[in-house]
């Protein structure tokens, strides 16, 4: 059963009060380290300074863990978007917020969602535990009592989106303070950016018409599936979706499937990520595990069922053109044209010089290695002939250290919002299909955006 909480209190002085202490703890912890770190050799100061803005980045991310609600979600948006701006000690700290999530109990939420359903409340058999928590909202089971509709109702917490501003321009205060955050025009948009992206996911009545818009463009696809959303049982703080019975990527069920059973899935995931991004220009950005379940059924055909659309992007021709080029480029390993277009969505500037533009687009090719026809040049065990085994390559790993070296060289420019939403996405996509480990040929959707 998910771990329950009696109440999480939102925005406020004192929760306020309570985050500048905590940064101002680690402010002070750092500067005591550092006057300590004078008296150590010259040639370990650089391990003793890093050691303590680790020690105190963890120590400032367990305050935000105590506060939870919106202050959890701020961190993991951070931890995610934030390394383009943040020090690696930092965003590392956040990525541990990731599991801190606990259910309110049902006496604390019940009011709230009681009188945002109104008369429709009474028309449901709500299960008082909830199934599944995350920091801004739980799941819970219910019943339409008249139709005997099976319902899971996404529950947001009471207070949550009224504390959102307040909470995110703490933290960034905060984090400018300590000087941990990068300072600078660009920067200045780009938290703006995230701020929009997290209140954007607290307005359930968006993400109702985008349940709506994807089931609709997903209504005939044998493979993939979103659940029916009800309106007549949600509100601006409820969404009431059809229950539905699935597992996750993870579970053993799935996992013992046979190779060609988990092909069909991987193929489905990549085969969607290109339909978001070059045929409908609105794209789902977070692909946690938890956001998709798999239904079972060997006879008629599993299904990806997709849950949660309350951070999607819609994306601008203006990247998605030069981006289908680009992709296609690196697919054919031409650098020029995809420099060329790399510098069209803002990844690459004219003024950069020939070797950070040959960095970042040998880059480009490289990750595109899971589209390739001719795999001679690349590692025996990402692949058998043809066919590319996803959870053997190690890509992203292998990724990380290739593209470190590329950042290094290309110094620190801030890639455009659509760019970095793209690769969190990808990202998410490439580690949902290795633990699938499937075995496939997908070059055919590389040759579709010809």
């Amino acid at each position: 059963m998910t771990k329950q909480i009696k109440q999480i209190q939102q925005g406020g002085l004192r929760r306020r009060i309570a985050l500048g202490t905590a940064g101002a703890r680690s402010g002070l912890g750092l500067l005591s380290s550092r006057a300590s770190g004078l008296f150590v050799p010259k040639d370990k100061q650089q391990a003793h300074n890093d050691a303590a803005l680790e020690r105190e980045a963890l120590r400032f991310v367990a305050y935000l863990g105590e506060l939870k609600g919106a202050y959890v979600k701020i961190g993991q948006m951070l931890a995610l978007y934030g390394e383009h701006i943040l020090p690696k000690p930092i965003t590392q700290a956040l990525h541990t917020l990731e599991d801190q999530t606990s259910a309110l109990q049902w006496d604390t939420i019940k009011p709230s969602l009681q009188q945002d359903l109104g008369e429709s409340f009474n028309e449901l058999e709500i299960k008082h535990d909830a199934f599944a928590a995350a920091s801004l909202a739980q799941v819970h089971r219910a019943t339409a009592t008249q139709e005997g509709i099976d319902l899971a109702l996404k529950v947001q917490y009471p207070g949550i989106a009224q504390a959102i501003d307040g909470d995110f321009d703490s933290v960034i205060a905060m984090l400018k303070l300590s000087r941990w955050l990068k300072t600078g025009r660009e920067v200045e948009q780009f938290t703006q950016d995230l701020k929009a992206l997290l209140k954007q996911e607290v307005n359930y009545t968006l993400e109702l018409q985008r349940l709506q818009k994807f089931e609709e463009l997903l209504a005939d696809d044998p493979v993939l599936r979103v659940p029916k959303v009800y309106p007549q049982w949600s509100s601006p703080k409820c969404l009431a979706m059809e229950y539905v019975e699935g597992y996750s990527v993870t579970d053993p069920k799935v996992q013992n499937l046979s190779q060609e059973r988990r092909n069909a899935l991987a193929e489905a995931m990549l085969r969607l990520f290109f339909k978001e991004v070059f045929e409908w220009n609105t794209m789902q950005t977070d692909p946690n595990f938890g956001n998709f379940r798999i239904e079972l059924d060997e006879e008629n055909g599993d299904r990806l069922v997709l849950l949660d659309f309350g951070a999607v992007h819609d994306l601008p021709e203006k990247f998605t053109h030069p981006l289908r080029r680009a992709i296609v480029a690196a697919h054919e390993q031409q650098h020029a044209p995809l420099i060329d277009a790399l510098i069209e969505i803002n990844c690459l500037r004219k003024s950069d010089s020939k070797a950070v533009k040959e960095s970042f687009a040998a880059f480009c090719c490289f990750i595109i290695e899971p589209f390739r026809t001719d795999f001679d040049d690349i590692p025996q065990h990402a692949h058998e002939g043809r066919l590319y085994v996803w959870r053997d390559s190690r890509l992203l790993r292998r990724a990380g250290k290739v593209g470190s070296k590329s950042v290094l060289l290309k110094g620190f420019v801030l890639p455009p919002q659509e760019f970095m939403l793209l690769v969190r996405k990808l990202t998410g996509v490439f580690t949902f299909v290795s633990c699938l480990g499937a075995k496939i040929n997908s070059s055919q959707l590389i040759e579709q955006q010809r």
